[in-house]
């Protein structure tokens, strides 16, 4: 049995993690059923075992793999059906700069807004600790954080994306792939709370939606939480 263990919030079913989401995916691409653990922000020890204090963490039998990337390279070896397209070193290493380039120019401009819905999802106990940590690390309050959210912004972090999709229906070609998972999740991210900075008929929002439906195909609904927030940053 495969085993997922993934950040949620107060809701056990509510997953936001987009590293948490590419696995998640993957597993539905291929067709892999498996069983997903929740773990909180204050639930460190259950996944000490893997030597880790970060989700998401697979177990598969006697096998544990940590970090997305490392989990979706083991993901194609041992179960080579439907192909993520991470059998060669080439394939590997482009994945490995896709997932950079999201986290540095497309991450930081559409996750503002969110940090605050996350806080709100919690559960009182983690709520002290998220608050503190990221007010930390950001130098401002989330309230700050979610004021300096631009619109405009993110709407224009994705024109590249919204370019290469234009060409052909999938990242990786005709059919989705790694690289599809890895972009995807960070856009599950923010709609998972109503955060959309992307049109329905815009190539964004076609790939989205292909890439989506596949999954609840396989896995059922996506659960949501949908932020008062939200509509101020839909798509102009």
């Amino acid at each position: 049995m495969i085993r997922l263990y993934e950040l949620c919030a107060s809701e056990p079913d509510l997953v936001f993690s987009p590293y948490c989401w590419r696995v998640r995916l993957a597993l539905a691409h291929k067709r892999l059923s498996f069983e997903g653990l929740s773990i909180g922000f204050m639930d460190k020890e259950k996944i000490a075992f893997a030597d880790s204090q970060l989700v998401p963490v697979l177990s598969d039998g006697d096998t544990v793999v940590k970090e997305s990337l490392d989990i979706l390279e083991y993901l194609d070896r041992a179960y080579p059906q439907a192909p993520l397209g991470l059998d060669s070193e080439a394939g590997r290493a482009r994945v490995r700069f896709i997932s950079e380039l999201v986290l540095r120019h497309i991450t930081p401009v559409i996750f503002k807004p969110s940090l605050m819905a996350i806080y709100e999802a919690q559960p009182e106990s983690a709520k002290g600790y998220f608050r503190e940590s990221r007010e930390k690390r950001f130098g401002c309050t989330l309230e700050q954080l979610q004021a300096s959210a631009s619109a405009s912004e993110a709407h224009k972090a994705l024109g590249a994306l919204e370019s290469q999709l234009k060409k052909m229906p999938y990242l990786d070609g005709s059919q989705p792939g790694a690289t599809d998972f890895v972009v995807v999740a960070h856009l599950i991210f923010s709609w998972i709370f109503g955060f959309q900075y992307w049109k329905d008929d815009s190539a964004v929002g076609q790939w989205f939606t292909r890439v989506l439906a596949a999954y609840e195909e396989v896995a059922g609904p996506v659960k949501r939480r949908i932020h008062p927030a939200a509509a101020q940053y839909s798509p102009v």
